[in-house]
């Protein structure tokens, strides 16, 4: 069975990758991401702590703030008369940077009572802060959170005993606006420096990394073919790139230069082994013609004998022996005309061409074979046309029936004791042909390519490599071709020749 080459597995369907970022649009976004984070990290604690400074700052300024009531206060109220603090509330201007309001409570009967505000609404009630500066009779101060968010001061109020407490609230909702847009700013101002940022190093990477690393991947990718003629890649970029690229381009030169000595190596002994075939063939020449000198005589000797043997069988009546002598004596007349045409020119004679049966040659070569077909047990068969009749080309018999002993002889050797070797006949496409397949093993790979090479075999000491090379420059001497037909199973030939034109 021939052994064929394995067929690729098919190959798998296309997957669709999405193409990956290059390497300055990722070091532009973790430069945008990262500067973004810190600048956003340093911009709130800069808030904070800014924020924290201005909220110690307004508690300050609302104590002194208080002072400065409760002051007044007791300077046009002394002993704490309502109509004296409502008029010194009254002129109380209730806006300043940040949004204040003022009340009196007088202590009466062990409880605080609203005298005077600074707010139209006259319905305040004292709180904590309150009774804790007016029992300590010191200023308390607390920060309140929720919808009263600011600063909150109680301070004793009277002199020279104390007959109240002021209460002034400062809210910081104005600061707080304030202080919410300037977050808002600052984020933005943060977010327009990241993106300022990475656009910087988008641009600087794509220009001192991108395009370095850009052209030397081209310049490799066209250098997978083979590093003769290959481009060169770019020195581009910083230092180091452009190290990168001398380091490669050192690197493709002496690739190049080692891929030429290796052409130059291959072609010196493909030269080499050509000269070796030259010598061989000149010397089976020079051989073949010594061979032929000497072989004439007895040839000769032998066509006289046959021919008179023939004789003696046609008188005596054997017919069938006669037969087999004059295919002897045709074998043995080509062999003399081979011999002839070597020792006149040196080479194999001309065909004579003319139109031939193929049938009939087959079968003169089959049973020219029938001895050793006999002896090895081979079975061999001729098939005849599929249109019937019998199948006209125009060639030499003579080197036609030495193109089929030599396929039929590498067939008998192929298939062995017991084989089957089939010859059929036929004429496809306008030519005739002759094809020669049997059941043997077949040829490998190896042997397959290297086909109609001279000296070339398989046999091992016993071949010499020249029959298909010999038959198949027969084949095109008489117009023809002789090709090897691939099979599942043994080996095929296919010898073609012209048809004889229809008269």
């Amino acid at each position: 069975m021939i052994a064929l080459p394995e067929s690729p597995p098919p190959n798998p369907p296309p997957r669709h990758h999405r193409p990956p970022l290059g390497l300055p649009t990722r070091l532009a976004v973790l430069t945008a991401v990262m500067s973004l984070l810190l600048v956003l990290g340093a911009t709130e604690t800069a808030l904070s702590l800014s924020e924290r400074s201005r909220l110690d700052d307004l508690r300050d300024a609302s104590v002194a703030m208080a002072n400065t009531l409760a002051a007044f206060l007791t300077r046009i109220a002394p002993t704490g008369n309502p109509d004296g603090l409502r008029a010194g509330l009254a002129n109380w201007s209730r806006r300043h940077i940040v949004e204040t309001t003022a009340w009196v409570f007088v202590s009466q009967a062990g409880h605080f009572e609203l005298a005077a505000s600074s707010d139209s609404v006259n319905d305040a009630s004292p709180v904590a802060a309150d009774s804790e500066a007016a029992r300590t009779r010191q200023t308390v101060v607390q920060y309140l959170d929720g919808d009263e968010k600011g600063w909150r001061v109680a301070m004793p109020i009277g002199t020279p005993d104390p007959y109240g407490v002021l209460d002034v609230s400062v809210a910081t909702r104005r600061l707080d606006a304030w202080a919410e847009r300037e977050r808002q700013l600052a984020y933005a101002l943060a977010l327009a420096a990241s993106l300022l940022v990475a656009l910087g190093v988008f641009l600087l990477t794509a220009r001192w990394v991108g395009r370095p690393l850009s052209s030397l991947g081209r310049a490799m990718a066209l250098a997978h073919s083979g590093a003769e003629g290959s481009p060169a890649a770019p020195e581009l970029g910083p230092q180091e790139f452009r190290e990168l690229a001398r380091q490669y381009n050192q690197l493709r030169t002496a690739l190049a230069r080692r891929e030429r000595e290796s052409d130059a190596s291959a072609s010196l002994r493909a030269l080499e082994e050509r000269a070796r075939s030259l010598d061989r063939l000149a010397m089976m020449q020079e051989t073949a013609a010594g061979f032929a000198h000497e072989i004439g005589t007895p040839l000769n000797t032998m066509s006289g004998h046959l021919q008179l043997l023939r004789e003696d069988l046609r008188r005596a009546g054997n017919e069938p022996a006669g037969e087999r002598v004059n295919l002897l004596l045709s074998q043995l007349g080509r062999v003399a005309q081979i011999v002839r045409a070597g020792l006149e020119r040196g080479g194999w004679p001309s065909p004579a061409v003319q139109p031939i049966e193929l049938d009939a040659v087959a079968t003169r070569v089959l049973r020219f074979l029938e001895p050793t077909l006999q002896e090895t047990g081979i079975t061999a068969s001729l098939v005849a046309a599929p249109t019937g009749g019998s199948t006209r080309a125009q060639g030499d018999p003579a080197m036609v029936e030495q193109i089929l002993l030599n396929l039929l002889k590498n067939a008998v050797e192929a298939v062995g004791h017991g084989g089957t070797i089939s010859v059929s006949v036929s004429s496809p496409n306008g030519t005739a042909s002759i094809e020669v397949a049997d059941d043997g093993p077949g040829l490998t790979p190896e042997a397959q390519a290297q086909l109609f090479n001279p000296f070339t075999t398989t046999k091992g000491p016993a071949g010499t490599g020249l029959g298909l090379s010999v038959s198949r420059r027969l084949a095109r001497s008489l117009g023809g071709d002789l090709v090897h037909v691939p099979t599942e199973r043994g080996a095929r030939w296919r010898l073609t020749l012209p048809l004889t034109a229809k008269s």
